[in-house]
């Protein structure tokens, strides 16, 4: 079955006339709901959680939760139980437990807008403020939890910026290593959880980072490993993690907006259906999975996911061309005045801006066997441009200092020390444009609101630049290395100065033509 499938609103919806009643969501009207969008195919009471996924978000229920959907007609042994491990989740927990842990997928093409009913979530646990720990470690400890994934975005993997190691000076990190066997953040939970299973003599599951990360996987085992030599290093749990356990590197992408009110009453005007919280998305979706797993995985490649020996290919394709074209668009058309990403896309100089960032990037990105970086580009603008699916531009700007490293920071190094030739104006013209964002207040002086874990940083460098020059924020949010060039520092400078007198279209417009 496609991951996307249009059907006619049910019998009562909308349709120029008055609107009857939405059905609720919940299991006993899903057969009704069923008569005209497309519900779960398969027997959800026959369903039992082999994942247990860290971080229920919108891009979790657009992605894995639908790839996974999709394989439970062939083994329903494969349910996901989600965990919340922030205040915030509180709400997804009573949303979905009154919904018996069913929603609705809103796929939204450019002209056309279909739902689905998804029900591969079986169970879900509150973890945050404390409690119910002990109920996602037992989840953790049982042998049936073969798989334990992560959707909990860059910071929550509580990495030291300068060393790339795990911060050992977190607060929350130190809470951990001081009790950990009542965690707080996802590597103490997975740790303990390993710990137990190691201590009963069970195999361990397999971790599975499905954020956008340089090699998650790898970069998930360090910090695990780090962790767990920490806290059971005298028993060899460090040791017994590496021998047995498995880290598989994924790449994950699907544009998924944050639901908002408008996308609540379009699924109870135009469908019937009262979903307190749908998830909305573009219809393009990709995963790639490095085949390595301890104790076997959903069919997800029915489903259209990749299963292949090496992600870094495509993984290279994604981050830098699609993450790293995202934070390069983000601040400059904030400056420039857009608030929505398809917005900024219309203005023919952000366009132009962006196509001219992909087209210099390219250099760096080998294609994977098959693929047509052209092609992928032009994919890539269209769905930007897409108006259903409109991002803001303030999240795509949101975490800037761990984004930009793992976005642009390797495809800047390779386009200075390896193609001397290449355009970097461009990176230096989006490096200018986060400087100057990281002001807190945009060209006119209105504030603006820094979302990101070293906000405070982030603006005491910012005001360095003003005395000292671009230096001082490259060297310590980028690499000394980005710094030391005098020739990417030079322009960065010029673009921040041009940014103060003549304002962001002026840098795009000059960024993009060299000039």
């Amino acid at each position: 079955r496609p991951l996307t499938t249009q059907r006619n609103p049910r019998p009562g919806a909308s349709q120029g006339g008055t609107m009857t009643t939405p059905l609720k969501l919940c299991s006993a009207n899903l057969a009704r709901i069923g008569e005209a969008v497309a519900v779960p195919a398969f027997e959800r009471s026959a369903v039992r959680p082999g994942i247990v996924h860290l971080g229920v978000g919108g891009f979790h229920r657009s992605h894995q939760a639908v790839y996974t959907g999709r394989t439970l007609c062939l083994d329903s042994s494969w349910g996901i139980c989600g965990v919340g491990l922030t205040r915030g989740d509180k709400k997804m927990e009573q949303t979905l437990t009154q919904q018996d842990h069913l929603y609705t997928l809103v796929t939204k093409k450019a002209k056309e807008t279909s739902v689905e009913v998804i029900g591969s979530i079986c169970d879900y646990i509150f973890a945050g403020e404390g409690k119910n720990t002990e109920k996602v470690l037992a989840r953790l400890e049982d042998e049936q939890t073969r798989i334990a994934s992560l959707t909990v975005t860059e910071k929550a993997y509580m990495l030291n910026d300068t060393t790339g190691d795990l911060d050992d000076t977190h607060p929350l990190i130190q809470h951990d290593l001081q009790s950990p066997n009542a965690p707080k953040t996802p590597v103490g939970f997975i740790v303990e959880g390993l710990r137990r299973r190691m201590a009963n003599g069970h195999k361990p599951f397999t971790v599975l980072s499905c954020d956008n990360l340089p090699l998650n996987g790898h970069l998930t085992k360090k910090i695990v490993l780090q962790f767990a030599n920490r806290v059971g290093g005298d028993v060899g749990l460090d040791q017994w993690i590496d021998e047995n356990g498995a880290f598989p590197n994924t790449m994950v992408d699907r544009i998924t907006p944050a639901t908002t009110p408008e996308d609540i009453t379009l699924v109870q005007r135009d469908f019937a259906i009262d979903d307190a919280w749908p998830v909305c998305a573009e219809d393009y979706t990709q995963w790639v999975i490095e085949d390595k797993f301890t104790q076997g995985r959903p069919r997800w490649e029915d489903a259209g996911a990749l299963i292949v020996e090496d992600v870094a290919p495509y993984e290279h394709m994604k981050l830098r061309l699609l993450n790293g074209s995202h934070s390069a668009l983000a601040y400059l058309s904030y400056l420039e005045g857009h608030r929505k990403v398809h917005n900024a896309m219309e203005d023919d100089d952000v366009y132009a801006f962006v196509s001219e960032y992909m087209e210099v990037v390219k250099a760096t990105v080998p294609p994977p066997s098959g693929v047509s970086l052209d092609a992928y580009t032009h994919v890539l603008r269209e769905r930007f441009s897409n108006p259903n699916v409109s991002d803001q531009i303030s999240r795509l700007a949101e975490d800037g200092s761990k984004k930009m490293v793992s976005f642009v920071k390797d495809a800047l190094n390779e386009l200075i020390y390896e193609h001397p030739d290449a355009n970097v104006d461009v990176v230096a013209a989006a490096v200018a444009g986060w400087i100057r964002y990281s002001f807190a207040e945009d060209l006119e002086g209105k504030p603006i609101e820094i979302k990101d874990p070293q906000a405070g940083t982030l603006r005491e460098y910012a005001e360095i630049s003003k005395r000292k020059g671009s230096g001082p924020f490259i060297g310590r949010f980028i690499g000394n290395q980005f710094a030391a060039s005098g020739r990417f520092r030079k322009r960065v400078d010029h673009y921040l100065d041009q940014l103060e007198k003549q304002g962001a279209r002026a840098v795009m417009q000059s960024a993009t033509t060299g000039l």
